[in-house]
């Protein structure tokens, strides 16, 4: 969000707050200044109140954890963005991140990704751990996406672009060594995976969940998974993760279960029995899109879908992250 910008003199020194470069809001005594300026973060925060307060209104029935996922799922980065991200290696792109953030927030695009919008918006309900024999890791959930996967064959090698947001809230635990810990400070954590190219679905839920194998102690080959726009270490801390795929059509049209696992938190590690068995909220949201053809993808995923997509839960029996259907 806009929030107003320091300026810097031709002496080189940086001004605090300009006016010329603030916001203009009304004033806390209207009689004597009716409008005034408003800037640095503080003006963000207010624009950004206001995007997930319409969103709200306009769906009642979502949770503010998807409304929060709506709202960065339409952040688009701008031209100079996009140039300075595609200038960098991936590591460097983190850096660029902390800097730019998702993008451009944008209400239109957030509204349509619930409605018009060629997307998968769901909202479910996961419980990371158990208490039961033990502290253990208890549900992950498997998305089976809605491709339709003959039109994306018949775009052949032309470029797709995929993009997915999760979030969810934790309940922080302030700390000396939280700082330094994520795993201390978070009550729990969750990371998502998308089936990879050339992977058969027994080969993607052997790869993700050790008791599809017939030993779950073996480890299997991680197919390379090129294309993201920052990749898996992107998304390794926070409550908040969002990446984008770009690649040929063909590939993704056998790239359609999406698959969302518990990691640690203090919930699991020194939590209450209740803690540890906390139920919690997820949102996640995936759009495809076809940013240089013209083609609809609309229609043939609005005709296959007849209902609600269903997820797929799996239960972790042996403690290791990783659950059994």
């Amino acid at each position: 969000m806009e929030s107003g910008n320091r300026a810097v003199n031709p002496g080189g020194d940086t001004v605090l707050s300009a006016d010329s470069l603030a916001l203009l809001t009304t004033g806390s005594d209207t009689a004597a200044h009716a409008l005034v300026t408003f800037s640095a973060t503080s003006a963000a925060a207010a624009q950004a109140a206001r995007m997930g307060a319409m969103l709200s209104a306009a769906y009642p029935d979502m949770w503010p954890e998807t409304i929060r996922a709506l709202i960065v799922h339409s952040a688009e980065w701008t031209a100079p963005m996009v140039s300075s991200l595609r200038e960098v290696g991936k590591r460097e792109r983190y850096l660029l991140l902390r800097r730019f953030g998702y993008g451009v927030p944008s209400y239109e695009r957030a509204a349509a990704s619930a409605s018009n919008h060629l997307a998968l918006v769901a909202q479910n309900l996961i419980t990371p751990f158990r208490s039961s024999d033990g502290r253990r890791f208890r549900d992950c959930h498997f998305y089976r996406l809605p491709w339709p996967k003959y039109v994306l064959e018949s775009i052949g090698e032309l470029d797709v672009r995929l993009k997915i947001t999760m979030s969810y809230f934790i309940e922080p635990n302030p700390g000396a060594s939280s700082a330094i810990d994520p795993q201390r400070y978070q009550s729990h954590g969750l990371r998502f995976d998308l089936r990879r190219k050339l992977e058969t679905v027994t080969q993607f839920l052997e790869r993700v969940n050790p008791l599809e194998r017939d030993d779950p102690k073996q480890r299997v080959e991680t197919i390379p998974d090129e294309g993201w726009r920052f990749g898996p270490q992107s998304i390794s801390a926070g409550s908040l993760h969002c990446d984008e795929w770009t690649g040929p059509a063909i590939q993704l049209a056998a790239r359609d279960i999406i698959y969302v696992k518990p990691v640690m938190g203090w919930w699991r590690v020194r939590g209450t029995l209740e803690e540890c068995n906390s139920q919690t909220r997820c949102a996640l949201v995936a759009t495809l899109s076809a940013p240089e053809i013209e083609i609809d993808l609309y229609t043939p995923i609005a005709t296959l879908v007849a209902g609600d997509i269903d997820v797929e839960i799996a239960f972790d029996n042996d403690g290791d992250g990783d659950g059994e259907r």
